[in-house]
């Protein structure tokens, strides 16, 4: 009988100090099982498209091979606001803590978190800015991979977010 075996899974959660429980996953399956990477970097920036400031966060991890670059975006005015209640967390906290997970062992990867002033910038405008709906949340989503089909086109344009165009669902 030809059974079909799941390749392993890389987990990765971004947490606060205060947080028990990742966060933020950057989730892909893996060919092989590895071990942690040699290099990780996160990378962190907000899009506006419509009604919506978007809050995307890169990962870039580094074996022997070609570097991995991870994408996840969270939402701030989730219902219980736990998107915002992290980025607020993230203006004082000094490092990132990644529990990296695969299918034999975990552990804990720590990287400086140099994106202080970023994520102070960020809950300073999403605290002025009127909350969205989970569609209205959606809907940004879906035009930012419409405009920036790969996390790594995503990735490039982070800095220079897009002004609203008529063709997609927000404008």
């Amino acid at each position: 009988m030809n059974h079909h075996l799941p390749s392993p899974r890389l987990r990765l959660g971004l947490t606060t100090e205060t947080d028990q429980e990742p966060t933020v996953w950057f989730l892909t399956n893996l060919p092989h099982s590895s071990p942690p990477p040699r290099t990780a970097g996160i990378h962190a920036g907000l899009i506006r498209t419509g009604p919506v400031l978007l809050p995307l966060f890169f990962l870039r991890l580094a074996w022997d091979t070609e570097p991995l670059l991870l994408e996840t975006s969270l939402n701030p005015y989730e219902p219980d606001f736990h998107g915002l209640t992290l980025l607020r967390r993230l203006t004082t906290q000094d490092t990132y803590w990644l529990q990296y997970q695969n299918a034999e062992t975990a552990h804990t990867l720590t990287i400086t978190n140099t994106h202080q002033p970023f994520y102070r910038d960020a809950v300073q405008l999403l605290e002025a800015h009127t909350p969205w709906t989970a569609t209205e949340f959606q809907l940004a989503q879906a035009a930012i991979v419409q405009a920036w089909p790969t996390p790594e086109t995503r990735y490039q344009h982070i800095s220079s977010p897009p002004t609203p165009i008529n063709r997609h669902p927000l404008a």
